[in-house]
């Protein structure tokens, strides 16, 4: 399918596929009745998204894709050797109980089905279901085999099966990525994991999923697909195996051919749906793919859409298993390069556990999940790649603490900036190796604290209508009739930075008549489906009385937390929520669709709503749920190490009422404001009573800190908030936009007396009031305003009980 722009973003993982889309991406697959859903696409979206220390995704792609080039040129000169590379499975049978053979305890020949089903296909097995006459039709030159040793290098009774006694009946997405995959995953270096399951109801329609591979450099997929602990497929035990190779009564037709296993283990090698996820002109990154409007179900053989007849019969389409015997040329060079270049898919071939016999001494291997971030006092965890099955280890960590382990795979902490050495002896009966690499680890200073994003420099600032991607009203990233709740960045925090000190959001629209309105800065862990985001963190409301002052000045938002917000060095979200009760509008400041590279933005879709046909989690990513392609202007601040924090009892008071502020962060604290009513004033807490909007600042130190400054305004009540016309009179204000002067008219021959008053866009009054001069049938005012700084102004005009409220730009 012809390379247009990324729609969805990320994983993929589909077995059955239409409504996977729905499940932050994952690549997955559903049942027939009503449709096949895959997940992949889902589950994937933000199974790990941006690596912003890494080097830009382009320079990634741009390495993957002199790869594929050369594998294309080598191809084409008959350099090329037939290199059929095995891959060990384990099958992770989970069941309750029953006889094997019985209900979810699958047999062996079941499962041996299923093996023979892979092979048929990725070899395009001739005299099989998997073969084809398709003039691009590839054979992928990949076999399967059940491993026949387990993870500690015995002998398995039942070759590449794992037979799991489950904690309950049936498993929902949630809690097979937080709960059954860490606690039953074999190394995914040497293993390829499959998890057969029962879905639970939330996720009835639902075939499978896959988590889409790290760091493979390929245009279409994030640069982080998942953790080791959630790497493999899962799928539905009513589709594992083939009906046709044994007889097997919990499979069901139409997908009872073993074809979910083999979409979703091309999702897993870095395959996306054949219609690119979106419309005609998306891309599935292939070339020799016809483009098509989106899936296909059935086997419509010689359907036409996009002005091309469909590949129905692909494996990565959603047609019935019958259907699919198509991988093509294209889709084999992009696997072949995941095999080449991706961790945990390019060491699957060096353990040798399909053999019959491991023999001989162990090979030292190791990788890090920080191989391009270190930063001083950040942690680093050592995986073990070691062959031949080590039963020890002994590891030295020059400036690493601790200095050595016996540990399989340890986590060490590097407290001082430098180039540090590795080294690992590995052992078992039959000998020992040893590994050292030189100036393997580089410590930074730099980036201890810093704040980042997911868009561009250049990136063109856009308020984009809803209206541009469904027929809704209102703002893509602000509120609209489609009632959208939340609004969340996604960050996948390559650095392991321990906390978050704040945020930086810039708004581009923002409208309240009530000055108490507010919305909720929030930031997320990131453990929902897919990466989704889960348990909140922390939470700060912030008036939109401080939104509508940044915005006139043209300036983000900075909103610091009031407590340190812990985020674990894991990945995270930021994001804004809404709330549709009061009359105000508020909307973010994106990127122009199809500036994003990767899909970090999320949205938060209400239950029932025209979206809600996407299922599951009411969290998907922009490109799932509209077809964005997009990135918010939210930076969060985060760091190594604490921050001083400022906590207010109230945000919005009457003149001189009481306000309690707590700093946190340090041991030694000084307050200041800048009214100077507060001056120097020391320890952590202080009581106020300002009279007019009043920034108060704390200085913290005695730590070593990030930011050790905090800042917090309290806003006083009973002044203009809003910038919208609340009153339309026959009135004329000029020049507007204006410069020096500002000039009011006001034609009404029944009002005698009048005065104005100009207010920032704040509410704080500017100079005081002037009286409008009777001329005439009309009243009339000048204001100098040459001092005045360049921005938007409130004009409130007051006759009597009649009160005007009208806007006027100052331009310079």
């Amino acid at each position: 399918m012809k390379v247009k722009s990324i729609v969805l973003g990320i994983l993929i993982a589909c077995g059955g596929l239409l409504q996977a889309q729905n499940i932050p991406q994952l690549a997955q697959r559903v049942p027939v009745a009503p449709d096949k859903i895959c997940a992949t696409m889902l589950q994937d979206s933000l199974n790990r998204l941006r690596f912003p220390q890494r080097g830009t995704l382009l320079e990634f792609e741009a390495q993957l894709q002199q790869k594929i080039a050369q594998i294309e040129r080598d191809r084409a000169s008959g350099r090329t050797q037939a290199t059929i590379i095995t891959i060990p499975i384990v099958f992770h049978i989970v069941h309750n109980g029953e006889a094997v053979g019985t209900g979810k305890n699958l047999s062996q020949e079941q499962v041996m089905s299923q093996v023979a089903v892979l092979n048929e296909d990725f070899r395009r097995m001739a005299g099989t279901n998997g073969f084809n006459d398709n003039p691009v039709g590839a054979d992928i030159e990949l076999e399967f085999c059940l491993s026949k040793f387990d993870n500690t290098g015995k002998e398995m009774a039942e070759p590449g099966i794992h037979r799991v006694r489950g904690s309950q009946t049936t498993w929902s997405r949630n809690d097979i990525e937080g709960i059954l995959k860490p606690s039953t995953y074999w190394d995914p270096n040497q293993f390829f994991n499959v998890w057969v399951v029962e879905f639970s109801s939330a996720d009835q329609l639902l075939l499978g999923y896959a988590q889409f591979p790290d760091q493979s450099g390929l245009p279409g997929l994030n640069e982080r697909g998942g953790p080791a602990t959630t790497d493999g497929v899962v799928i539905s035990y009513k589709v594992c195996g083939s009906a046709q190779k044994g007889t097997f009564p919990v499979l069901q037709a139409p997908n009872n051919l073993g074809r979910t296993l083999t979409h979703e283990t091309g999702h897993w090698l870095g395959l996306r749906h054949i219609w690119g996820d979106g419309p005609c002109g998306s891309d599935d990154f292939v070339s020799d793919t016809p483009d098509a409007d989106g899936p296909n179900r059935g086997c419509p053989v010689g359907r036409v859409s996009c002005g091309v007849v469909n590949m129905v019969e692909n494996y990565m389409d959603y047609t019935d298993d019958a259907c699919m015997n198509i991988f093509t040329q294209g889709q084999k060079t992009r696997m072949v390069a995941v095999m080449q270049s991706s961790p945990r898919r390019n060491t699957l071939g060096r353990g040798n556990l399909c053999s019959t016999v491991i023999a001989g001494n162990p090979v030292a291997g190791f990788t890090t999940d920080k191989s391009f971030c270190v930063l001083k006092g950040s942690d680093v965890t050592f995986t073990d790649l070691s062959i031949n099955f080590p039963d020890e280890w002994s590891w030295t960590f020059e400036g690493g603490d601790p200095n050595t382990s016996t540990l399989k795979n340890p986590t060490v902490t590097y407290n001082s900036p430098g180039v540090f050495d590795v080294s690992l002896i590995v052992k078992n009966a039959s000998g020992a190796d040893t590994l050292t690499l030189l100036d393997y680890i580089t410590v930074s200073e730099q980036g201890i604290c810093r704040d980042f994003n997911n868009f561009e420099p250049g990136y063109t600032p856009s308020l984009l209508p809803i209206s541009d991607f469904t027929g809704a009203t209102g703002y893509l990233t602000g509120k609209n009739s489609e009632k959208t709740t939340a609004f969340s960045e996604f960050f996948i925090n390559t650095c392991g930075y321990k906390y978050a000190s704040g945020v930086k959001i810039r708004f581009g629209k923002v409208y309240s008549s009530d000055e108490n309105a507010t919305v909720n800065v929030t930031v997320w862990n990131a453990r929902g489906p897919q990466s989704a985001p889960g348990s909140a963190i922390e939470t700060k409301k912030v008036l939109l009385k401080q939104i509508q002052e940044d915005v006139a000045n043209g300036v983000a938002t900075e909103i610091i937390f009031e407590r340190e917000t812990p985020l674990f060095s894991r990945p995270f979200h930021v994001g804004v929520e809404i709330n549709y009760d009061a009359s105000d509008t508020v909307a973010i400041v994106s990127s122009a669709n199809g500036e994003a590279t990767t899909s970090t933005s999320w949205v938060r879709l209400p239950p029932g709503g025209s979206q809600a046909e996407l299922g599951g989690s009411l969290w998907h990513p922009f490109t799932i749920a509209y077809g964005a392609n997009i990135a918010m202007d939210i930076s969060p601040i985060v760091g190594i190490n604490p921050s001083v924090q400022v906590a207010a009892s109230k945000q919005l008071v009457s003149p001189g009422q009481q306000v309690i502020l707590n700093a946190r962060g340090a041991s030694v604290f000084v307050w200041n404001s800048d009214d100077g009513a507060v001056k120097d004033v020391p320890g952590p807490q202080i009581v106020v009573n300002p009279t007019q909007t009043t920034t108060y600042t704390i200085s913290g130190s005695g730590l070593e800190l990030c930011n050790s400054e905090a800042r917090v305004t309290i806003y006083t009540s009973g002044s203009v908030t809003g910038v919208e016309e609340i009153a339309a009179k026959n009135i004329v204000i000029y020049p507007n936009p204006g410069d020096h002067v500002l000039n009011v008219r006001l034609e009404n021959s029944a009002i005698r007396q009048a005065e104005m008053q100009l207010y920032s866009s704040l509410g704080q009054a500017v100079g005081g009031a002037v009286t409008l001069q009777q001329r005439d049938a009309s009243l009339l005012a000048s204001m100098d305003t040459s001092t005045l700084p360049a921005g938007l102004y409130v004009i409130r005009i007051q006759s009597g009980g009649t009160t005007i409220i009208r806007k006027w730009l100052k331009v310079k």
